[in-house]
C-alpha cells in the first residue's frame, strides 16, 4: 500500500480504517500497475495519468467511487454521479464489502474509461477511451468512430448470423430486426453485403427506425442511449439487437414500440 494512503487510512476511526484498508488491499490487486497516491485529499487510483478508482470518508460512510462506473452496468454501483460518468457504492462496516463484485468491478475498470485527465483542456467535455486489452494501448472515442465508419458491414454480418444460429436463432429473425432498425429488406441486404459497404454507407443507405431511440442498455461496454457520435450509436444499436436476439428475448420485446 502507497505509504500516504497507509497514513490517511491510520487517522481514520477503527471500523472506517478496516474498510478502507480492505479496499485498498483489493485496489492494489485487481489494478496492478496502477499508481495510487492521495489527491484532492483522499486516494485515488490512476492507470495512465486518469483517474479509476478511490475513496473517501463521508457523513454516509465510506465511499468508493469509480470515476467511469456509470458504465459499469453494476446494480451495487448505486450513487450515480449526475455530471460526469461516476458511479458509488457507501460502507458502513467491513462486513458490507462483497469482494466478488468488487473484484469485478476493478476488472471493468481497467476495459471501461472515460479521459477525465484531458477534461481541463477539452472545456469540461469527456470523452470515451477505447482500450485495446492485448496491445495495452488506449485511444480516443474519436478514434473508435472512425474505425467503426469505415469497418464494412460484410466482415461483420457473418458473426451476427453465427451469435443468433449458435442460442437457436436464425437469419430470417436477425434479417428481421436488421429490417425494423434500418428498412432494409433482405435483397438490398444481400446487394449491400455483396458491394461491401463500410459501416457509413451503410447506414447512408438506411432509413432508421423512429422507434430506434427505446433502445437501450450497454453492449461492448457502451451504453448506447449515451452514445454521441451519430453513425457509432447505430451501429451499436444493431449491435444491441443482435445481442437480444441471441440471447433469447422475444420478438415482441426487440421490436420496440412506444406502446
Amino acid at each position: 500500500m502507497d505509504q500516504t494512503i497507509a497514513k490517511y487510512n491510520e487517522k481514520l476511526e477503527p471500523d472506517d480504517k478496516d474498510i478502507c484498508d480492505v479496499l485498498a488491499a483489493e485496489i492494489d490487486r485487481g489494478l496492478s500497475g496502477s499508481e495510487s497516491k492521495i489527491w484532492h485529499a483522499h486516494p485515488v487510483w490512476f492507470l495512465d495519468g486518469n483517474p479509476i478508482v478511490g475513496f473517501s470518508k463521508q457523513k454516509r460512510g465510506i465511499r468508493l467511487m469509480f470515476w467511469s462506473g456509470a458504465n459499469f452496468d453494476e446494480v451495487g454501483l448505486n450513487v450515480v454521479g449526475v455530471k460526469f460518468k461516476d458511479a458509488s457504492v457507501f460502507y458502513l462496516e467491513v462486513s458490507e464489502i462483497n469482494k466478488t463484485d468488487l473484484r469485478r468491478w476493478l476488472k471493468k475498470a481497467k476495459i471501461i474509461q472515460w479521459d477525465y485527465k484531458n477534461i481541463v483542456r477539452r472545456k469540461g467535455k469527456l470523452e470515451r477511451l477505447e482500450i485495446d486489452q492485448k496491445r495495452k494501448n488506449i485511444k480516443s472515442t474519436s478514434h473508435h468512430d472512425d474505425r467503426i465508419a469505415q469497418m464494412t458491414f460484410s466482415s461483420v454480418y457473418p458473426h451476427y448470423v453465427t451469435k443468433v444460429e449458435k442460442k437457436g436463432r436464425t437469419k430470417k429473425e436477425l434479417h428481421q430486426v436488421i429490417e425494423w432498425l434500418t428498412g432494409l429488406k433482405e435483397k438490398k441486404l444481400d446487394k449491400l453485403i455483396q458491394e461491401k459497404v463500410t459501416f457509413e454507407q451503410f447506414f447512408e443507405h438506411a432509413k432508421l427506425n423512429p422507434n430506434a431511440h427505446l433502445i437501450t442498455g450497454v453492449i461492448c461496454g457502451y451504453r448506447v442511449e449515451e452514445i454521441e457520435n451519430p453513425l457509432t450509436q447505430k451501429a451499436r444499436y444493431l449491435d444491441k439487437l443482435v445481442d437480444e436476439l441471441a440471447k433469447g428475448r422475444k420478438m415482441e420485446k426487440i421490436l420496440r414500440s412506444q406502446g
